[in-house]
């Protein structure tokens, strides 16, 4: 029985999709209990060749433009006919092949957010273990999401119910997401290990230039933009970037 969907959204990623691709596909239970589909911006260079050659093993392929990452994530959410959902986006991995596997999600109910830990890729191919540090543990600060997002599993049908609030919040809206449920009182359940390798330095939150707009969006969210905190962190991002 398939009980999770993957969604890989790729733009221009000849160089990146095969590793996903394979990492997807070489997963121990990917023909018992993983549909796959794949968005794709209308990528203007091999990366639609590249799908298209291994499309006997994607459910679904989308190609066509799009409003962004989020945007194209909700495509393919919307398209998932699983009771799980997960994003492993172009140049992320899991963390192993028995990923999907050891969370035996086929005996749990999709009444819950599953997240883990994760290990960033740097550009240079150097690894760093990055523990989750989810907004909910975090004081007097302005937080983040703190889980990579390649490490949450989520209901399909929250997922759908509440997609990303991309119109609204262009850096931020998978926050916007998990922050709204956790307002709702539902659970989430931590798993203490890597769920995934994620690929770090090419996606806006690793870029310095659009720190600021992630502050601003993370504030805006969670509804500290007019607050102390606000104003003593707002001070000293400026001075660190002196």
């Amino acid at each position: 029985m398939k009980v999770l969907t993957v969604i890989t959204v790729t733009y221009n990623a000849e160089l990146t999709i095969e590793k996903t691709l394979l990492s997807v596909l070489r997963q121990t239970v990917f023909d018992e209990q993983i549909n796959y589909i794949v968005v794709d911006g209308d990528s203007k260079d091999g990366t639609i060749k590249f799908i298209q050659a291994n499309s006997s093993k994607i459910d679904k392929i989308i190609h066509e433009p799009d409003h962004g990452i989020f945007d194209a994530m909700n495509k393919g959410a919307a398209m998932a006919q699983t009771p799980w959902i997960m994003f492993l986006n172009a140049g992320d991995e899991f963390y192993s092949n028995d990923t999907v596997e050891s969370l035996h999600l086929e005996l749990r109910e999709p009444d819950h957010i599953l997240y883990g830990d994760c290990i960033r890729v740097y550009t240079n191919g150097q690894q760093e273990y990055r523990k989750a540090q989810p907004f909910f543990k975090l004081k007097n600060c302005i937080p983040g999401i703190g889980i990579c997002h390649q490490s949450i599993y989520i209901p399909a049908d929250w997922m759908n119910s509440h997609p990303y609030q991309w119109q609204r919040f262009p850096h931020c809206a998978d926050f916007e997401q998990i922050y709204a449920f956790w307002n709702e009182k539902r659970r989430f359940e931590y798993i203490d290990r890597p769920l995934c390798l994620y690929s770090y330095g090419d996606g806006f939150s690793s870029k310095p230039e659009y720190f600021s707009k992630v502050f601003e969006e993370n504030a805006h969210i969670t509804q500290l933009n007019h607050s102390w905190i606000f104003y003593r962190q707002k001070l000293r991002n400026w001075l660190s970037s002196l």
